[in-house]
């Protein structure tokens, strides 16, 4: 088995690592920028201001 070992620095992440987490620790399979880019939809959004 492999994971994640912290020493001093407790839930610190790389958010430039693609994969982490295990079994039920809560990070999650996929993580960092790559799950974001990967699983969200660039959307433009116009709202006219007051005055």
């Amino acid at each position: 088995m492999a994971g994640t070992v912290w020493v001093n620095c407790f839930f610190v992440r790389d958010l430039g690592a693609p994969f982490g987490g295990a079994r039920s620790s809560g990070i999650g399979r996929e993580g960092g920028t790559w799950s974001f880019d990967f699983h969200a939809d660039v959307k433009t959004i116009c709202i006219r201001g007051e005055g």
